[in-house]
């Protein structure tokens, strides 16, 4: 009966302190033998925006502990349910702790003994060969899209706002009939199909095998205007006989966290008047993600971007900075679409892909929904770049 008194004492506890905070979110908690506790701010009536369950005393541990990754741990198996809205459970996160350095400090051991090509091919095949099925379940299904759509308004569909951001890249890009463009990290090909039916010639990075056999499929699927290349290397080891017009990057800059480096290579593979689009979320300091994230998500040195870091880099290369949009709110659209979509799913993928994949992502897609929307603990952006030094002013034609 010790843990009566001990952790379960603190966790209701700790739960009645956060009432005090202004906006507070009215809660249920269900503990291992059935009792129930309500959590209302002053005292008033009102629904549970959510329900949270403690299955057995490994949940109740975890949580009393308000240690972030245990509770991620304990959720991902089965421990801790969330029932009710998602998105505002994580309003609790304000009481949690994340320190663990030693763990921290592992995930930059392996691109030191391994090097870096190694460890993003090991990294990215990690995340992105879990099976294309699992991800088209919550892509948008037009283009399926794994990056931040463009919601020109809160009324239109995934669909139309993913559209809107391929239209962008190849506008502001301004890719003509017959442009050469390399698409970075190309995915399922959502901007590399959508460019090829206008015209351009698009060679298509990945390191992902599973999206390397579905591009190489691709590119001989559909008749385009223009050519579709699929090849299986790093933008690093990529060393083209001529120049590109454009490089699209669309979230990949997270994985690439060598800035200088990566500028550089891209002005030894862009043409002079050549465009660079990257789009990305960001933070204030590098490495800034929870232990959950790069233990069960992105595993190596994932890190949102620094913009003053990647900015600093374009001043090392002939590139002219032509637009920055902040994209924080339209982000926070697309990986809310992007959960509920998971969450509509989760019976048929839990049974398909297993329980524990489907509820490791569920947590991820809500966390950053919630980091996008409540605190900018996360920002987003769209960044375009021209290899302009030296060259005629570029003009200001470029759309928002």
């Amino acid at each position: 009966m010790a843990l009566q008194g001990g952790p379960q004492q603190r966790l209701v506890s700790m739960f009645r302190s956060h009432l005090t905070v202004e906006g507070a979110t009215a809660f249920d908690l269900t503990l291992p033998g059935g009792e129930v506790h309500k959590f209302r701010a002053g005292g008033l009536e009102a629904p549970p925006a959510f329900k949270l369950h403690v299955r057995d005393q490994r949940g109740l541990r975890a949580l009393a502990a308000f240690d972030e990754y245990a509770i991620a741990d304990a959720y991902v198996n089965s421990h801790i349910d969330v029932e009710g809205d998602f998105l505002q459970a994580f309003a609790l996160r304000k009481l949690l702790s994340d320190d663990h350095p030693v763990l921290s400090w592992l995930r930059f051991l392996q691109p030191l003994l391994a090097g870096r090509n190694k460890t993003d091919k090991s990294a990215i095949a990690a995340h992105y060969d879990l099976g294309n099925e699992f991800y088209w379940t919550f892509l948008d299904k037009r283009h399926r899209l794994y990056s931040q759509a463009l919601f020109r308004s809160g009324d239109e569909s995934l669909e139309e706002a993913a559209e809107n951001k391929l239209r962008y890249i190849c506008d502001v890009c301004r890719l003509g009939p017959g442009a050469k463009v390399l698409d970075l990290g190309a995915g399922w090909g959502s901007f590399s199909r959508f460019a090829a039916s206008r015209g351009n010639d698009v060679t298509m990075l990945t390191l992902s095998k599973e999206q390397f056999a579905y591009l190489s499929r691709l590119s001989g699927e559909e008749p385009y205007n223009g050519r579709l290349t699929a090849k299986l290397e790093s933008i690093f080891e990529h060393k083209p006989s001529q120049r590109f017009d454009a490089i699209v990057a669309l979230g990949v800059m997270e994985h690439l966290p060598e800035y200088q480096r990566l500028m550089l290579h891209f002005n030894s593979l862009l043409a002079p008047g050549g465009y660079v689009y990257l789009d990305f979320v960001a933070a204030r300091k590098k490495y800034a993600i929870s232990t959950f994230t790069h233990r069960h998500i992105f595993p190596g040195d994932h890190t949102p971007v620094v913009m003053h870091e990647l900015i600093a880099a374009t001043n090392q290369v002939p590139f002219e900075i032509i637009a920055i949009h902040n994209d924080r709110h339209s982000y926070f659209l697309t990986v809310k679409a992007w959960a509920e979509r998971l969450d509509a799913a989760r019976g048929d993928l839990a049974r398909k892909f297993g329980e524990k994949i489907v509820r490791s992502f569920q947590l991820y897609l809500w966390s950053v929904a919630n980091c996008l929307y409540r605190d900018a603990d996360l920002e987003s952006y769209r960044v375009v770049l021209k290899k302009s030094i030296g060259l005629p002013s570029p003009g200001t034609a470029h759309h928002a």
